[in-house]
């Protein structure tokens, strides 16, 4: 496949040709890195052992305190197709950041350094972007593993077919919580990535900008079969147990995709409303009551929204009977509800 490949691009694009006569087009591979010595090995191998072998591996060392950055030093050394750049800590969005602003290649992924790819992955990519030269953006699915490679989830689709989502229907998909909002499982053309930045110092940070760039691309191809393989463990940036930061900015970008929906996609009011209703249950089941106190704005908000959203949680088509229960249990009595709630885990024997 990859002769082929090859063979599409070089014909369609003669400056490419002109550059990379034997290789075909360049992709940029980025990685932020921060404290991930146990998993960083099997990442970075993951992405030299590609198929498509014409890529930059650009490693940003977040300030990592662990031997992180030394790895990638002897990474480097290794393979003259990585890039490593030491950098203070300031976050996965920063590290990103920096890595688009030195990315040379034709198109632009990411992965995180606590999961790996399929080794076709970019190659399945490319045949993406050969067959249909107006795509922007392209996606594949993933499997959600174990540490140990065990797997936990396999791929929302898997047909093997490459489907194009509008713009529209990419919009009402997220909405469901269906649609991928992550960086990981796509390829950019670096010509409309290098347009946009992740936001600095907020998590959740993929959400957001795919709302941003939906506006500037028709769709998104999808890639239905299985290219990333996401890690569960306890300490990685979006898994594990209540963190203030990541479910705030959460709430935040309910409220920003609701802004868009009036402005962009009013078709899809119902569709909305049930992200704006779902982000702030998933809030309130999380957040300990310790933490439900008067000077927690978010969550004294949150509340509010629930009481006043009473008629709606019981209207929407898109939540679920359990959703909507629980959604108008906490809205009278969040904090007992909550406390019933965590006994009741216990009694089960759940944490």
């Amino acid at each position: 496949m990859a002769k082929s490949l090859k063979d599409i691009f070089l014909k369609k694009n003669k400056k490419a040709s002109e550059k990379e006569p034997d290789k075909g087009p360049l992709i940029s591979v980025i990685m932020p890195i921060y404290n991930v010595e146990k998993y960083l090995e099997r990442s970075v191998d993951s992405i030299r052992n590609q198929t498509w072998k014409n890529l930059e591996i650009i490693l940003v060392d977040d300030g990592s305190t662990d031997a992180s950055g030394a790895m990638c030093d002897a990474f480097a050394a290794q393979d003259e197709r990585i890039l490593v750049i030491h950098k203070p800590n300031g976050g996965s969005s920063s590290a990103r950041n920096v890595g688009i602003t030195m990315a040379k290649g034709d198109y632009v992924g990411f992965c995180d350094s606590d999961d790996y790819i399929e080794q076709d992955m970019y190659e399945s990519l490319l045949e993406v972007f050969g067959k249909y030269p107006d795509a922007d953006m392209a996606q594949m699915m993933t499997n959600i593993r174990k540490e140990d490679g065990t797997l936990v989830q396999g791929p929302y689709r898997d047909s093997g077919e490459i489907a194009f989502l509008s713009r529209d229907e990419m919009f009402r998909l997220l909405m469901l919580h269906v649609g991928d909002s992550s960086y990981c499982t796509k390829m950019i053309k670096a010509s409309l990535m290098k347009e946009f930045r992740f936001q600095e110092g907020k998590l959740n940070e993929d959400f957001e900008l795919l709302l941003r760039m939906l506006m500037k691309v028709e769709g998104v191809y999808s890639y239905e079969k299985a290219g990333y393989n996401i890690m569960l463990r306890n300490m990685s940036n979006t898994r594990g147990c209540f963190r203030t930061t990541m479910y705030d900015a959460m709430i935040a970008n309910s409220d920003t995709a609701y802004a868009l929906m009036e402005k962009e996609f009013p078709m899809y009011e119902s569709e909305a409303k049930r992200f704006w209703l779902y982000q702030r249950l998933d809030y309130m089941l999380h957040i300990p009551v310790s933490l439900m106190k008067k000077d927690n704005a978010v969550c004294c908000g949150i509340i509010r929204d629930l009481k006043k959203s009473r008629k709606e949680i019981r209207k929407n088509p898109h939540l679920t009977k359990k959703e909507k229960r629980n959604l108008l249990i906490l809205s009278r009595v969040p904090k007992l509800s909550k406390r019933v709630h965590n006994v009741i885990m216990r009694l089960k024997g759940v944490s």
